[in-house]
């Protein structure tokens, strides 16, 4: 499957085209990362990147760490704390020989034989918990999570089959691909989650939008995003300007927002958008540990863009949509790369997530012809205010931030 349109204009919105999040060159990335940051006036904290056993300690007792990854997007940033007896990650990096040969480099090295005593998921994607059961295991840790992430990353790991389930060969159908694909479709396999996340331990202590927890001698308030996933872990430092912020705020990309077969009919859009905006109450200008990237400092600048990109790429998609288009058919509006393989199902999820705020919104109709959505505009499309309509749609809006602090 790909698509072989592309719309230059695109190349100026937020950077979440998925060829970009999947970054084919890390000298071609690293490029980018600090052209934007140059751009959006971000200043990165440190000149340098960790890697193999050389971690950067970006505050007493707090470590930046890098776990390589077997896809093109190439590493996880984890963060350890000293606890003086033991130690307590942030995330874990995706199961498999590179990254678990990386934690016993780092086990020889910084933690210099003192156990992981707690395993904090931002949320539940492989590259974040795939090695959690595995470091719980091997160091009797306690596993912390939300509770949403927890049980979809259950879930899928139940689910993982080596056939294809017929509810997501529907589903590609229905947002335009076409059957001709079907013979690939169904032999590719429906593992991969499985297959890049160890057994999840078997019990965890909940975290929630507000909880409250010390780590590397700090007490870190748990900020809950949605979009990228359903009950994302930011966490904010509330005794130095320090504020973790996994994939809900990476520096030069933005993390996929797809819309799945599990949920056809999921705004997830609307929930990123909302829970970004909420973020900007952030007290202070904190130093932002991402996922992905470099650590940095300007999260309101960031913020910023990463809803200014969307609302730049709704409008585009709007005046796209003039003429009816299945989702498959946005891509030129989206996207400015060719679109193959894995990145083709992420860039797809990620239009239909963008066409249904627009349709959440009253801004396109839903047609379904010969078994396909497609998607109208309707009306005029006003930048300055959609916001603020996205902020008041039925089951969107989260409580103020000033109540979780």
């Amino acid at each position: 499957m790909d698509s072989t349109n592309r719309q230059g204009s695109a190349s100026e919105l937020d950077g979440s085209d998925v060829a970009d999040h999947r970054a084919v060159k890390r000298k071609e990335a690293e490029k980018r990362e600090h052209e934007r940051a140059e751009k959006e006036g971000l200043v990165f904290a440190f000149a340098d990147v960790p890697g193999g056993a050389r971690t950067l300690q970006v505050a007493e007792g707090l470590h930046w760490a890098r776990i390589p990854l077997p896809w093109s997007l190439d590493h996880i940033n984890v963060y350890l704390f000293d606890e003086g007896d033991s130690w307590t990650l942030v995330d874990t990096g995706a199961n498999g020989a590179r990254g678990k040969a990386a934690w016993e480099t780092l086990e020889h090295s910084l933690l210099g034989g003192r156990p992981i005593r707690r395993v904090v998921a931002t949320h539940m994607h492989p590259d974040h918990l795939g090695l959690a059961g595995w470091l719980a295991e091997r160091h009797g840790a306690e596993f912390l999570i939300t509770q949403a992430e927890y049980l979809l990353a259950s879930s899928l790991w139940l689910g993982g089959t080596k056939d294809v389930p017929e509810h997501e060969i529907r589903f590609l159908f229905e947002n335009g691909v076409a059957r001709s694909y079907e013979p690939a479709i169904r032999e590719a396999r429906f593992d991969n989650y499985r297959r890049g996340v160890s057994p999840l331990p078997a019990t965890y202590r909940r975290l929630e939008d507000g909880s409250l927890l010390k780590m590397g001698g700090r007490r870190w308030r748990v900020v809950v995003g949605r979009g990228h996933s359903p009950e994302h872990a930011c966490l904010s430092c509330l005794d130095e300007p320090l504020f973790i912020g996994g994939d809900q705020i990476l520096p030069s990309i933005t993390s996929n927002v797809s819309v799945h077969a599990r949920e056809p009919r999921a705004n997830p859009l609307a929930h990123w958008i909302v829970s970004l905006d909420r973020m900007r109450s952030i007290p202070g200008d904190p130093m932002v540990l991402p996922s992905h990237g470099r650590v940095f400092i300007g999260l309101q600048q960031r913020l910023d863009a990463l809803i200014g990109g969307h609302i730049d790429k709704l409008a585009t998609l709007h005046e796209w949509c003039q003429k009816s288009r299945s989702p498959v058919e946005t891509f030129p509006a989206l996207f400015r790369r060719k679109i193959t393989g894995m990145d083709f199902y992420l860039a797809l999820g990620e239009a239909i997530a963008h066409l249904h705020l627009l349709e959440a919104l009253g801004l396109a109709r839903r047609e379904v012809r010969d078994g396909v959505n497609y998607f109208t505009a309707l009306g005029d499309l006003r930048p300055e205010s959609l916001l603020s309509e996205t902020i008041e749609l039925p089951g969107i809006s989260m409580r103020a931030l000033a109540e979780v602090y």
